[in-house]
């Protein structure tokens, strides 16, 4: 007898029909897990973006909280091709004159001609760091040891300028070429008085590149005809007070305030028939950034407060409610927001953000009034002190500091944000879970049921096969029979 291989094929039952319709009846619940699954999902996604505008709100107030960001400072010069200001929040609002007299210069040299590729000769060149005299007479040694440097015979003015850089004495060499005829340069690498320097040589050889107008005046590189600069500190008078300096900046007058010297505005300085074209330089409170930091609050509050609104109003029109519709620690949260909003700092002029011209409106959002904003951030400490006072009291204390600990609090483990994610992911997972269950449940079922069907195939096959043995030898007893 052949096997039965198709179910339903023994007992004449759409099999497939009926286990699929019993099966489908088992999974109904499962499309209530999913339903249920996918709005847990949408609220968790939804709640996402509350935390992450929260802390964005509760970043905002911090940087607002820090006293830091109010001490921005703004500088000007009246005449930038003289002198520049650069300040730090350190500096003090002020105003002041200066005076450029005389800017800082390096001391610079020049040898006598000689023929292009001459090799002078051997010997050493030593040279010494320090200061000349307003004469160029007499000089003084700085702390540095004077560095020597050795000449060959095969040096040419270009390799000894070479081994001049290469000496690290602080003075730097080059050479010049008038087309005919070389020179060799050299200058100090700082500028300032202290910085000049004294060329000595007992080589005849070198004799031309020496500059010692306290012992040898008049001769090598101090020789009539040579061009000399010597090195000078730069000199300014601040409110008609002198100040000098090795270098053209200057910034130990004033705390925070750097000035960059860039040209001389007194002509004649120190030939008593000076004159004077001072400069103005004015320090002021900056008060871009408040406005911006103001500015910063507001829009991150407001799209807090739109997010909440939205997911917890009712559409009478479309008759859907948000996801947190009536949920209590949401509205909880919202209504903690408007009365923050709403409350007063106590410690400055100003008390409530209506006094600076953020408005309340009616859905609970911020407007700025740009002009109330302008007056209140001129007067900058009373603006600070509304965001930032403390007070000891979360009731009284500076907006920023309210705003900064609500945020810090509430998504702290343990506080109410992190409490609403963490209850809507053990629902997502528990619904994960009645799901997988479920549907192994819904697998055992089917196939208890297949089972159940293929073994009524077997058995109604046999008996379809007995009926069969059994109609054919009645017939064949009638015949005989007969």
């Amino acid at each position: 007898m052949a096997s039965i291989t198709s179910v339903g094929i023994g007992s004449g039952l759409d099999v497939n029909s009926i286990v699929t319709q019993l099966v489908d009846l088992e999974k109904k619940p499962l499309k209530t897990l999913e339903s249920k699954a996918t709005s847990v999902q949408a609220q968790l996604s939804a709640f996402g973006q509350v935390q992450s505008q929260f802390a964005a709100l509760t970043d905002v107030a911090t940087r607002i909280s820090d006293a830091s960001t109010w001490t921005a400072r703004t500088a000007t010069s009246s005449n930038t091709s003289a002198a520049t200001i650069a300040v730090t929040s350190s500096a003090s609002a002020n105003s002041f004159t200066l005076d450029v007299d005389r800017l800082a210069s390096k001391q610079s040299l020049s040898s006598s001609t000689v023929a292009t590729g001459s090799l002078p000769g051997a010997g050493t060149l030593s040279i010494q760091l320090g200061t000349w005299d307003a004469a160029g007479t007499a000089f003084t040694a700085g702390g540095a040891s004077a560095v020597n440097v050795a000449i060959t015979n095969t040096d040419t003015l270009a390799s000894i300028a070479s081994k001049i850089n290469a000496a690290n004495s602080g003075v730097t060499a080059s050479v010049f070429n008038d087309g005919t005829n070389e020179r060799l340069l050299m200058q100090s690498k700082n500028t300032g008085a202290a910085a000049g320097f004294r060329v000595q040589s007992g080589d005849a050889a070198l004799a031309g590149f020496v500059f010692d107008p306290e012992n040898k005046a008049g001769q090598g590189m101090a020789s009539t005809g040579n061009p000399v600069q010597f090195g000078q500190n730069a000199a300014a008078r601040i409110n008609g007070l002198a100040v000098t300096s090795a270098t053209n900046t200057l910034a130990d007058n004033f705390t925070g305030v750097t000035l960059e010297l860039q040209a001389t505005t007194t002509t004649n300085y120190g030939l008593g028939t000076e004159t004077k074209a001072p400069i103005t330089m004015v320090i002021s409170e900056d008060v871009k950034p408040a406005v911006k930091n103001v500015s910063d609050f507001v829009d991150a509050f407001n799209k807090l407060n739109q997010t909440l609104r939205d997911l917890t109003k009712y559409d009478a029109t479309t008759k859907v409610a948000g996801l947190f519709q009536g949920d209590s620690m949401v509205i909880g949260i919202q209504n903690v927001l408007r009365n923050m909003v709403g409350s007063t700092s106590k410690g400055a002029t100003s008390q409530r953000l209506a006094d600076i011209g953020l408005d309340r409106q009616l859905d609970g959002s911020l407007t700025i009034n740009t002009a109330k904003l302008s007056v209140a951030a001129n007067d900058g400490t009373s603006l600070q002190q509304l965001f930032t006072a403390d007070n000891g009291n979360t009731m009284t204390n500076g907006f920023a500091l309210k705003f900064s600990t609500l945020g810090q609090g509430v998504a702290a483990t343990g506080g109410s944000l992190y409490n609403k994610a963490a209850s809507l992911q053990n629902l997502l997972d528990k619904n994960s879970q009645d799901q997988t269950k479920l549907n192994a449940r819904v697998a055992s079922f089917e196939a208890r049921l297949r089972k159940q069907y293929s073994d009524l195939d077997v058995q109604m096959a046999k008996l379809n096969a007995l009926n069969t043995y059994v109609g054919q030898q009645v017939t064949l007893w009638n015949k005989s029979s007969n």
